[in-house]
């Protein structure tokens, strides 16, 4: 592969309180032949670190003399965060996706929004954003927002078409621009090899789909939209032991059965059984294995199968 038309730069966006500079890494590689340019970042939440390694794949797997268009990668778009494997900045706890389009005079989380957006967002025709599970949850379901065609053509088995999507997203800004725009869920906790590979070879099924890589589009497996996912908290903190492992992902449980049992660590005292909240549950995020949890901790997602869209 020729490297002439790939560049990479870190954007600086301020400067910490021990003097490094706060950059985000953006890289563009320029197609031979014309065509949009496709955004795609990942780590905009620092504990969804599976996204990083989805776009270092996709990035040694293309061939340029292949591209049409022109594809800008921001593997981590929030260093302190992957840097502290946590959801939200930890130098002012914010949550960097409900901030956007930033702030340039506001929190360091609103000044890194205030810069993807002018370096990144804006500069781009198409827009994909990796999330995940996080550190311990695994996830799997393709967000439709504005462009249900490129979303299905991720090939995810779950699709989600939320009522009121979050305001102040990535997805927000480039929405409200008429950029297509798709959010990915996919894994998370053990970061499996199969998700990594799913998602690699999911973007690349987009790219066919907009016309940027040659070769046919992979037809789509049936699909599930559902329009209604309870998010299942705990109100105890404790020993979360599940009562499924992480390959319940994509599966349907009948009926209000349990799916993990929270016990006091010190005393062995059962404090909470969550329970499937619908009489046909879709798993779509879990805790797969024994662990740690704190009250409000996201625990379970399981969608509605009987409000979902009929196929």
């Amino acid at each position: 592969m020729s490297t002439h038309a790939r560049q990479f730069e870190q954007v600086v966006v301020t400067h910490l309180s021990n003097g490094a500079p706060l950059c985000f890494p953006l890289h563009t590689i320029q197609g031979a032949k014309p065509g949009p340019v496709l955004g795609v970042s990942a780590a905009v939440h620092g504990d969804e670190i599976i996204g990083t390694e989805i776009i270092r794949r996709l990035y040694t797997q293309l061939d340029e003399n292949e591209l049409s268009g022109t594809l800008k990668l921001v593997p981590v778009a929030n260093p302190l965060a992957f840097e502290s494997l946590t959801r939200n900045t930890p130098v002012d706890m914010n949550n960097l996706n409900r901030l956007f389009p930033g702030d340039a005079d506001g929190w360091v989380s609103e000044q890194l929004a205030d810069a993807l957006v002018r370096h990144f967002l804006t500069k781009i025709d198409v827009y994909v954003d990796l999330h995940s599970g996080g550190a311990v949850p695994i996830v799997d379901y393709v967000y439709i927002q504005n462009d249900e065609s490129l979303s299905r053509a991720f090939n995810s088995p779950v699709l989600y078409r939320p009522a009121h999507p979050y305001e102040g997203t990535t997805a927000t800004v480039v929405a409200e621009r008429g950029i297509p725009s798709v959010t990915v869920e996919i894994g998370g906790g053990p970061n499996y090899e199969k998700h990594i590979e799913r998602g690699v070879q999911g973007l690349l099924n987009m790219m066919r789909h907009l016309e940027m890589l040659p070769g046919a589009v992979v037809p789509a497996p049936e699909q599930t939209v559902v329009t209604e996912i309870a998010s299942i908290r705990p109100h105890q903190g404790g020993l979360l032991v599940p009562h499924f492992g992480f390959d319940a992902v994509g599966c349907v449980l009948e009926g209000q059965q349990p799916l993990a049992t929270i016990y006091n660590p010190q005393t062995f005292e059962e404090l909470e059984v969550i329970r499937a909240p619908f009489a046909h549950n879709l798993v779509i995020l879990m805790r797969g294995e024994v662990g740690k949890v704190s009250p409000g901790d996201y625990g379970f997602m399981i969608g509605n199968l009987d409000t979902a869209e009929a196929k």
